[in-house]
């Protein structure tokens, strides 16, 4: 191997050895293309390891010919991954919408609020038979698996583990191709196996858990449980939505971070025992096997536990020489288990963090000579770890979180103490409830401290700033965090220069910042990025505005309105009274003026209704009826169509939410301002859009909000009588719903309509000149 001598580890400095990282990568791009469904990159890549391999042999360098080699692999591995998940009919009833029968093996399930109506229920799912158009398989496959409305509550109380039989509606799982369908539950389950003993003891540990925590305020009650192993069910969208502002959103998902600190804990107190060499390893080996246990060993749990390793390993166990060898091999074992883990986000924000911190945490620490060491490495930690992933984040966010650095030193020397507490409190609560409730309440301390720091985090005006996520935009931000990394040393070995940043970092967080080029001058209409809801503002002059919905959480609707200027809102328009379209009342009045509120008159969901009572008791309503027309500014609102509420047929717990008749009830109004026409339709159907083609003559406009956030459930005629030339999703990030249905975008597109999605381009902003008619977004999408 003489042949290889540039490439020999080096012991001299702090040269490291870049052969491990190269084949890792190698790895990652070949399982990338692998896995891609995409023809060409599948040929540039097969061709390019291959010549990298022929071109290496050549000339003598081993590490080339190894690069190619495993680069080639990657991509045999992920095809024959993506060759598995086609295998059988399943895919293929899923693309026809087949009802089959299903035996499934349920894993463990999350149940979120609907927003049209019910919880939605949804789990990972494997098939372990499948009967259908006259044909029963045996099956391996995964699928998700969801269940809404009465159907939620009868499938969330089966236990983890248990093995069912249901009747179930296949669609293709546009969200997640690592599976093989998505399947929609048309009946309550028949379990027909109990779940394995191993099953019972998790699910009772974390139960346990939840117990123990049980007499907590909500913010810790809910935090509690996701720090120790990724239960977030309890955490309100409120909640999580400080979390992921501050950057804090990591503590509540199964991350490396927990397993390192809780490795950590036991390793500290082995030592103090007395336990060394072997013995001690073998502690930190049932720290591992009881944390994949407890969070259940799915891909991302496996991802964490490794990340986790490779933590404490580079922390502890050789340096950051050594934790980068860790890490590429980590990368390059979890992508041999999971090729389809390199194109999840999760995977791409671990791997950059890990890596950025081995390479320059520690190395920056020393830097921060005149401050004592646990404060400079609780502040180059985070700092690293933003740097690193900052790109990232803001390439699927389309937001820089200025306020995360400074929550995450503050809140570093809490999560130790508050995950190792709630860790001892899970496993005491098989033993003794009472004293499990003790740790518990004492793990509670330290969280209810971080939810008060996401709390007053999130509240500063300039927490997170927008930023476009196109190509261009993304260079400059990496360009500037290279600037920042060559920067950094200098900076940190002058107090003066860092106390000075300090204060243009507090001065930025009192001061509102917006994305460059973000809002567009002379906007007429914007459709707020507020999630998986709707919230649309029309420009009234002048500060004022007329806002239809408010999205389901009150801060991203109110972010909205801070950056739009908008300080008086004419008229709040509710198209209806579902979680995704009021939610966010609070946000809308936060600190604004109402005037008037124009709504159906219908006041169902209750639950919607009293958050517009308890939101705006004195302001004046009017009851939206046909021919009805408001006004404000240059903007005039006139309602087309109002279907009453018919209802839901008794007994009608089949499959989606999707089939809840409120949304029907939506209002379906048009807004014009400056010879811009746009028509917002709520969560109108096939019934609700073909009512309103029977009550309004003409329903043309130059730009539609597609209904339902894009459903299947569309009007084919009521898509062609509006006849847009633009076309709005309000859309949720990878949704439970599936959400925008294929087949609507590409009808709304064969329509000659230009289609622009929220999740992908953040807040969408419309306005007319002349003839022309100009679409801003937040960010590239």
């Amino acid at each position: 191997m003489s042949g290889c001598s540039d490439a020999e580890p080096r012991a001299d400095g702090d040269r490291r050895d870049w052969r491990p990282p190269v084949l890792a990568a190698a790895m990652w791009l070949g399982a990338w293309a692998g896995t891609s469904g995409s023809g060409w990159l599948l040929a540039c890549v097969l061709v390019g390891g291959a010549a990298a391999g022929c071109l290496g042999w050549w000339r003598g360098r081993w590490l080339v010919v190894a690069a190619g080699l495993v680069l080639v692999a990657a991509v045999g591995i992920g095809l024959l991954r993506v060759w598995f998940v086609g295998l059988g009919p399943v895919p293929v009833w899923a693309r026809e919408g087949a009802v089959v029968v299903v035996e499934v093996r349920l894993g463990g399930g999350h149940t979120s609020d609907a927003s049209r109506g019910g919880p939605v229920w949804t789990t990972s799912a494997t098939l372990v038979r499948v009967e259908g158009r006259g044909e029963a398989w045996v099956s391996g496959a995964t699928v998700r698996l969801s269940a809404s409305g009465e159907l939620a509550r009868a499938w969330e109380a089966v236990p983890t583990g248990s093995t069912v039989r249901a009747a179930v509606k296949l669609s293709p799982a546009a969200v997640d191709e690592s599976v093989a369908a998505w399947a929609h539950a048309r009946a309550s389950p028949q379990v027909i196996a109990a779940p394995t003993p191993g099953d019972v003891a998790v699910s009772a540990v974390r139960q346990g858990l939840r117990d123990a925590v049980a007499g907590l305020p909500p913010g810790p009650r809910a935090l509690v449980p996701a720090l120790v192993v990724g239960d977030t069910e309890l955490m309100t969208a409120d909640l999580q939505s400080d979390f992921r502002t501050t950057g804090l959103i990591h503590l509540a998902a199964v991350s490396g971070a927990n397993l390192t600190l809780l490795l950590a804990a036991m390793l500290w107190v082995a030592a103090r025992l007395g336990v060394t060499g072997w013995w001690r390893r073998g502690v930190a080996v049932v720290g591992v096997v009881a944390f994949v246990l407890l969070c259940r060993a799915e891909p991302s749990v496996l991802r964490a536990a490794a990340m986790g390793v490779v933590g404490l390993a580079a922390l502890g166990w050789g340096g950051g020489r050594q934790g980068l060898r860790y890490l590429s091999w980590a990368v390059v074992g979890l992508l041999l288990l999971d090729p389809w883990l390199g194109r999840t986000v999760g995977f791409v924000l671990s791997v950059c963090a890990s890596g950025g911190i081995i390479l320059w945490a520690d190395r920056w620490a020393s830097l921060l000579d005149w401050a004592p060491r646990w404060l400079a490495e609780a502040v180059t930690v985070p700092v690293a770890a933003q740097l690193a992933t900052q790109p990232v984040v803001t390439a699927i966010s389309g937001q820089i979180s200025l306020v995360g650095v400074v929550a995450n030193l503050v809140a570093a020397p809490l999560v130790g103490p508050g995950t190792v507490l709630g860790f001892l409190a899970a496993g005491l609560s098989v033993v003794s409830l009472p004293l499990a409730s003790v740790t518990g309440w004492l793990a509670g301390g330290f969280a209810q401290a971080l939810c008060w720091i996401a709390s007053v985090g999130a509240s500063l005006p300039g927490a997170a700033m927008a930023w476009p996520a196109g190509p261009a935009a993304l260079v400059v931000l990496t360009s500037c965090c290279l600037a920042a990394l060559l920067g950094l040393p200098q900076l940190l070995r002058r107090p003066w220069l860092v106390a000075t940043v300090v204060a243009a970092m507090v001065a930025v967080l009192l001061r509102p910042v917006s994305a460059p080029g973000w809002p567009p001058v002379g906007w007429q209409l914007v459709s707020c990025d507020v999630g998986q809801g709707d919230a649309t503002v029309a420009a009234a002059g002048d500060g004022r505005a007329i806002v239809i919905d408010t999205g389901p959480d009150p801060k991203p609707v109110d972010r909205c309105l801070d950056e739009l200027g908008v300080t008086e809102i004419a008229w709040l328009v509710l198209t209806h009274l579902h979680a995704d379209h009021v939610g966010g009342i609070a946000g809308v009045v936060s600190g604004r003026r109402v005037d008037n509120l124009l709504f159906s008159g219908i006041t169902e969901p209750e639950s919607g209704w009293r958050l517009v009572q308890a939101a705006l008791p004195a302001v004046p309503r009017t009851v939206a009826v046909p021919g009805v027309v408001v006004a404000a500014g240059p903007v005039r609102l006139a309602v087309l169509a109002v279907r009453p509420s018919r209802g839901t047929t008794p007994g009608d717990t089949t499959d989606t939410a999707d089939n809840c008749a409120t949304n029907d009830s939506s209002i379906v109004l048009r807004v014009t301002s400056g010879g811009l026409r746009v028509v917002v339709a709520g969560d109108v159907e096939e019934a609700g859009q073909d009512n309103a083609l029977s009550a309004a003559p003409d329903l043309s406009a130059e730009v539609l909000l597609v209904p339902h956030h894009g459903s299947a459930h569309q009007s084919a005629g009521f898509l062609a009588a509006v006849h847009e030339s633009v076309a709005l999703v309000s859309v949720g990030a990878n949704n439970d719903y599936g959400h925008p249905a294929a087949r609507t975008i590409a009808g709304v597109e064969g329509l000659g309509a230009r289609v622009y999605r929220t999740d992908q381009s953040g807040s969408i902003a419309v306005a007319r000149r002349g003839a022309q008619l100009l679409v801003t977004t937040e960010r590239s999408g």
